[in-house]
């Protein structure tokens, strides 16, 4: 007997077409993909602009130090040359103090050099609470008023009498002047009660401020 054929199989079906829900997402994976590239370059970009700005700087920096220790270097071989041939050299390093003629001590009660007019005398040793060093944290009181007060008479009778008294707050360091003579603070004690000034060798040359002056 003849064979008998098999019946044709049915075709599979077609795949089904992506739904709206899953382009959607495929789409916004994309999106997202995108946005962080460029993200990442403009980071880049960012940070290769900084170098390019600080490479200026860091050659400068480099050049300027190479520079310093040039300098110092060659100073320092002119220097030992000139102590090799000068015997008489002065020594290097150091650092000089200012100028004075005498170093005076006034204690508390005692008269400063008068003025032409005016008395000044060391009031008092003072203490400073919360100073930041020991050089703050202690202060002269100086006094100065008239010789001769001024007074205001009227009739011959006495009404009014002026000395003009100032106290003046003077720590270790300030200048003052009197007369001719300029003064700097030199230490004040608390224990010994007394304050001690050095004159100046130069007056004339002293810049330094003065907390007050009399003629």
């Amino acid at each position: 007997m003849p064979a008998v054929a098999d019946p044709p199989r049915p075709a599979p079906p077609p795949p089904a077409a992506p739904t709206g829900s899953a382009l959607a997402t495929a789409m916004r994976a994309v999106l997202l993909l995108l946005l962080l590239c460029v993200l990442a370059i403009a980071v880049l970009a960012v940070v290769a602009f900084a170098s390019l700005l600080n490479a200026p700087n860091q050659v400068a920096g480099g050049l300027s130090g190479a520079s310093s220790q040039a300098t110092h270097a060659l100073g320092g071989v002119q220097q030992a040359l000139q102590n090799a041939t000068d015997p008489n050299h002065p020594p290097t390093g150091l650092t000089y103090d200012t100028e004075f003629t005498a170093l005076t001590t006034w204690r508390a009660g005692e008269h400063l050099p008068d003025g032409a007019q005016y008395i000044l005398t060391l009031q008092s040793i003072q203490r400073r609470q919360g100073a930041d060093s020991p050089d703050t944290a202690l202060y002269a009181v100086v006094h100065a008023e008239l010789r001769q007060p001024r007074e205001t008479r009227l009739l011959g009778q006495l009404i009014r009498s002026d000395s003009d008294p100032h106290d003046y707050i003077v720590y270790k360091g300030e200048s003052f002047r009197i007369g001719g003579a300029i003064y700097r603070v030199n230490w004040v004690s608390q224990e010994q009660n007394a304050m001690a000034a050095g004159t100046y060798r130069s007056p004339d040359a002293v810049s330094a401020p003065l907390k007050f002056a009399y003629d």
